[in-house]
């Protein structure tokens, strides 16, 4: 049984997420957790920011119960069941509980939300919860696109790690939910791969081994954002995925801002994966 989280803040952008996540999982046994947080800061504490805060949590529960309605209605599944919360915390503490609590397995979330930021593609609340991410996958679903069954799954490395099965079951795990094939993208910023290097690249290999890979090498690059862009459009990639290490090429995507950058161009999920070590 997989347990999915949602937070949802009622948005447009927040149904795309969940009805995403529906059909992704269609026939998994899984137990989504749809999570609602509307902070409270500390020095409102009162008799009337009590009563407010009943009130703001009463309605939070009305709301998700609707929304538990909505879903139910339009995507009514014997493999799903549902449960309903929510939290006082801010979104990201509400989130790192929630995955302690329930035993979360992967986080499904939007990234622009209803506050009308001008990110396009990773909200701030969505960049946070990616930053601090130590124990669960997220797949963040980008505003207003449509569900497509993912053929193409795309993973990019840098072959300077040693492979930890458990974060490779992740992909594996996706991969086979459609008998999808993987397609490793590897930028690399040296002319060739060095010792170490060619070590993880033949362990990853002997890993996927029964899975259906493509492997492709760029050496020379002027903007990794238009390359990686031109990586999902070549390869017609229908989600992208990284490993979340520390000191590494995923974390010099954020310094650059090509994550941001992707924001404007980019119209695929992505996955990330926070590494075991």
């Amino acid at each position: 049984m997989k347990h999915i989280l949602i937070p949802t803040d009622f948005s447009e952008n927040a149904w795309t997420a969940t009805v995403y996540a529906l059909k992704l999982f269609t026939n998994e046994q899984c137990v989504f957790h749809l999570l609602h947080s509307a902070p409270v800061k500390s020095s409102r504490i009162s008799s009337f920011s009590n009563k407010l805060t009943r009130v703001m949590q009463e309605n939070a529960v009305n709301d998700l119960k609707h929304l538990l309605e909505r879903v139910e209605k339009i995507f009514a599944n014997p493999n799903h069941s549902f449960k309903i919360s929510t939290s006082t915390h801010d979104i990201e503490q509400a989130v790192a509980i929630a995955v302690e609590n329930h035993g979360i397995d992967l986080i499904v979330m939007g990234t622009k939300g209803a506050t009308g930021a001008k990110e396009i593609f990773l909200g701030s609340n969505t960049v946070e919860i990616i930053s601090n991410l130590s124990k669960c996958p997220i797949l963040a679903i980008p505003n207003g696109i449509e569900y497509k069954k993912p053929e193409n799954v795309g993973f990019s490395s840098g072959f300077k790690r040693l492979y930890n099965s458990t974060e490779l079951d992740e992909i594996k795990n996706l991969i086979s939910l459609y008998n999808s094939k993987l397609n490793v993208f590897h930028i690399q910023t040296n002319e060739e791969l060095d010792t170490s290097q060619k070590e993880n690249l033949d362990s990853l290999q002997m890993y996927l081994k029964n899975v259906e890979t493509s492997y492709t090498e760029i050496t020379q690059y002027t903007n990794i954002t238009d390359e990686i862009i031109d990586l999902i459009n070549t390869y017609k990639i229908d989600i992208l995925t990284m490993i979340k290490y520390k000191h590494s090429f995923f974390e010099n995507l954020f310094r650059e801002h090509v994550i941001a950058n992707l924001g404007h161009q980019l119209t695929i999920p992505f996955m990330v994966i926070p590494a075991t070590t």
